[in-house]
C-alpha cells in the first residue's frame, strides 16, 4: 500500500523557462523523491553552457557515448525551475574597469516631499580590487541633491554577494513569484550573470522574505563602507 501511495502521489511542476524543447526526456511534472534526469544535446562548438535548478548553478555530467550533458537531481516537494544560458567562449572580452557586478537600489515614493533614493553599485576595478559607489539623494524639488562616494574594496565583496544570491535563489524570482508590490517604495537588486546578461529582482516579484534577502545585499556591501577603503583623490 505504501508503494502504491508513492506511485500515485501528488506531482510537482517543472518550469523550464521556455526552454523545455532543449532538454531531452523533460516532463512537465514529477513526484517528490523521483530522480529527474535531463539530457542536453544541442551543444555548439566554442560555446560555454550554464545550467540552473531553482536558481542555483549546477555542474552537469557529460555522456560521451551520446554526446550530451546530463542534468540530474531529486525532485523536491515543491515546484522548481530549470534553465540554461550560453556564452560564446571564442569571443575575447577583456576585463573592463567599471563593469557593473551588483546594484542594490531602494527608494521611498509618494511620501509628500519625502521621496528619497539610496543605491550601492559594485563594479570591476584594477589590481584585484572592486569599486563600490554610494549614491544618495532626494527626489523632490528643493531636496538634497544626489551625492556619490567611492570606495575601493577587496574583490571578496562580489563573491560574498553572489553566494547570497545563490542561496536566496534570486535568479528564479521573476518566474516563480508575483506581486503584490510594496506600497510607498521599491527595492531592487541587479546582478551580472555568467553569460554576460543581467538579472533584476525587486519587491514587485519576490517570496515572502524577499525584502529581507535583498536587504542582506545592502548589509554585505555596507560592511565595506570604511574610511580605509575611501578612494583617495590626487592632489591638485
Amino acid at each position: 500500500m505504501l508503494g502504491l501511495s508513492g506511485c500515485f502521489g501528488k506531482k510537482y511542476n517543472v518550469d523550464y523557462c521556455g526552454q523545455k524543447s532543449s532538454f531531452d526526456g523533460a516532463k512537465d511534472s514529477y513526484r517528490p523523491g523521483e530522480r529527474v534526469e535531463l539530457r542536453f544535446s544541442g551543444i555548439a562548438t566554442d560555446t560555454d553552457y550554464y545550467f540552473y535548478v531553482d536558481g542555483q548553478r549546477v555542474n552537469p555530467d557529460y555522456d560521451s557515448a551520446r554526446g550530451c550533458y546530463v542534468i540530474s537531481f531529486t525532485m523536491p516537494e515543491c515546484d522548481v525551475t530549470v534553465k540554461y544560458s550560453s556564452k560564446n567562449s571564442m569571443v575575447y572580452e577583456p576585463e573592463k574597469e567599471g563593469k557593473m557586478l551588483i546594484d542594490y537600489y531602494t527608494a521611498t515614493v509618494g511620501t509628500n516631499g519625502g521621496d528619497h533614493h539610496y543605491e550601492l553599485v559594485l563594479s570591476t576595478y584594477k589590481d584585484g580590487k572592486e569599486k563600490l559607489e554610494v549614491f544618495e539623494g532626494d527626489d523632490f524639488e528643493g531636496g538634497e541633491p544626489e551625492t556619490c562616494t567611492t570606495y575601493i574594496v577587496p574583490a571578496e565583496a562580489s563573491s560574498r554577494c553572489y553566494q547570497h544570491i545563490e542561496e536566496s535563489k534570486m535568479r528564479v524570482w521573476n518566474n516563480k513569484y508575483d506581486g503584490p508590490a510594496l506600497c510607498g517604495g521599491v527595492t531592487a537588486v541587479k546582478f551580472l550573470d555568467d553569460d554576460g546578461t543581467y538579472t533584476r529582482v525587486s519587491t514587485d516579484k519576490m517570496p515572502d522574505d524577499g525584502a529581507g534577502k535583498m536587504n542582506q545585499i545592502k548589509i554585505l556591501l555596507s560592511g565595506y563602507l570604511k574610511d580605509e577603503y575611501l578612494e583617495t583623490q590626487p592632489a591638485d
